[in-house]
């Protein structure tokens, strides 16, 4: 072959418990399709050489339930990571061609199609006990996953090895002495990779489709923080209206007061004042009550006028102060009764 000859290696390393799984390509880069149906040409290779290696009996019943296999269930197995009995480890490169095994290799010359390749697959040092023949029996179902592991995620090419694969256990569990026979996995590859595309089973292959509301989102959501708005300012509830009224009956009480008490002080003698030592002693209460009835008012508005409730207090202040005024006045009236 050419320096231009695509070679290509699949191997299986029997562990016990599981089975490491590994695949080497090398020569120029080509068309994916003739990569894929190279390894599948391979693969259906190494499961005749398994099948070939159990006793005739076994070999006939593991052949039947071959026939048997679907891409469903191909598929659903490559998504576990398992074969019959074990869990599949995928090897390095370094662990390839391993203790004790399978290896097979494969390889294509330029302008030659993948069912021409010459093909070969040796064992490696199986040891001679009953575990030989347990791994043969499990080989047949890894070849997904080894086409899997040359090609990667190609629907068609591991669609093509169930068929292949099939198509090799019908052939085999009908007459078990064809396992010998190289020719009977070269049949069974060429029967699969005739199959037209869309190819049965691909499908099953697909890689899932995103729900609906996962192909919206494809980064959090990132939520800016609103700025903070400041409250509107506080308005004082308006004042009571019948608190204003007292304070204007209020004040114009007072401004009468003192509107009589300086025109007594003025002009006694026009009131007929009957003492004025009598009249001065109730003018100074009158003034008295006054100014406190004026302190009194003051601090009713300069509450009023801050917005608070309606002061109580204060208010039975400025009404006490009145009526003490009324009765202040009315005394006033005894001595001076002009004004009255």
């Amino acid at each position: 072959m050419t320096d231009r000859a695509v070679r290509l290696r699949l191997d299986v390393d029997i562990r016990g418990d599981d089975v490491g799984l590994g695949a080497h390509r090398s020569g120029p880069p080509g068309p994916p399709v003739r990569d894929g149906e190279l390894a599948v040409v391979l693969g259906t290779e190494l499961a005749r050489v398994a099948l070939a290696a159990l006793p005739d009996g076994r070999r006939a019943a593991v052949a039947r339930d071959l026939a048997g296999l679907t891409a469903g269930a191909a598929a659903a197995d490559l998504a576990a990571g398992r074969v019959p009995g074990a869990t599949v480890q995928v090897l390095r490169g370094d662990e390839q061609v391993g203790a004790r095994g399978w290896c097979a290799r494969a390889v294509l010359g330029e302008g030659v199609p993948p069912a021409q390749a010459l093909v070969a697959v040796d064992a490696i040092r199986l040891p001679p006990d009953p575990i030989a023949g347990e791994w043969a029996a499990r080989v047949p179902w890894m070849v997904p996953a080894l086409v899997r592991e040359a090609v990667g995620h190609s629907p068609d090419a591991l669609a093509r090895a169930v068929l292949a694969l099939r198509e090799l256990g019908r052939v085999v569990g009908e007459e078990p002495g064809s396992a010998g026979d190289p020719a009977t996995a070269s049949a069974a590859a060429r029967v699969a990779l005739a199959a037209v595309r869309p190819v049965p089973g691909a499908a099953s292959f697909a890689p899932p489709a995103p729900a609906p509301g996962d192909a919206a989102v494809t980064e959090p959501v990132v939520r800016t923080a609103a700025p903070p708005v400041a409250p509107p300012p506080a308005r004082p509830s308006p004042p009571d209206r019948r608190l204003l009224a007292a304070i204007a009956a209020s004040v114009g009480v007072a401004v009468l007061a003192l509107v009589l008490v300086f025109a007594i002080i003025a002009a006694p003698g026009t009131f007929g004042l009957a003492s004025t030592s009598d009249v001065n002693d109730r003018v100074a209460v009158i003034e008295a009550t006054t100014g406190q009835l004026r302190s009194d008012v003051a601090a009713l508005a300069r509450e009023v006028q801050s917005g608070a409730a309606t002061p109580a207090a204060a208010l039975r202040r400025v009404e006490e102060a009145l009526d003490d005024l009324e009765q202040q006045v009315r005394g006033l009236c005894s001595v001076v009764p002009v004004v009255c």
